[in-house]
């Protein structure tokens, strides 16, 4: 009997986990569309008030739903009004934390590094992780990425 409890449990768990997985996934998934449809107001809803953003490039965490939205917003979309996000490799989860590769690109025109620059394409890799409370609202994301690469790409160092 003790058994039978047991595995009833474990069984339990296991749904339980799947669901999880299921859920954090596809919030993923929504938020990405959000991004390449270049909506700052569906982007903007992904996030919880109390949420983390930290770009480990610059060393920088910033926190609160108004403040992330426009930080994150301004250095991924403001110069870049082509871009796109997909995920390109593996993805792991565990338990509502997310970590998947991915590719980010499109034509970048801004300044960069006290350079005025025009109609450059680009394309870099990452990894992010985001975590997802349980009301489907993102709490923390993490930011790693190529910013070498994505200055040789748009100053031709």
């Amino acid at each position: 009997m003790k058994k039978l409890f047991l595995t009833i449990v474990g069984l339990g768990l296991l749904v339980n986990l799947h669901a999880t997985q299921i859920k954090v996934s596809e919030v993923l998934n929504n938020y990405m569309a959000a991004w390449n449809e270049h909506s700052l107001t569906k982007i903007d809803a992904f996030y919880a008030e109390d949420v983390i953003w930290y770009d480990l490039t610059y060393d920088a965490t910033t926190r609160g739903k108004k403040k992330v939205s426009k930080a994150i917003t301004d250095a991924f979309l403001g110069s870049v009004p082509d871009m796109y996000w997909v995920k390109s490799g593996d993805v792991f989860i565990s338990g509502n934390t997310i970590i998947y590769e991915w590719v980010y690109g499109g034509t970048f025109s801004g300044e960069f590094d006290g350079v005025t620059i025009k109609n450059k394409k680009f394309e870099i890799k990452g990894v992010s992780t985001t975590t997802i409370n349980s009301a489907g609202k993102i709490i923390k994301h993490k930011d790693y990425y190529d910013l070498l690469n994505f200055k040789y790409q748009v100053t031709a160092l």
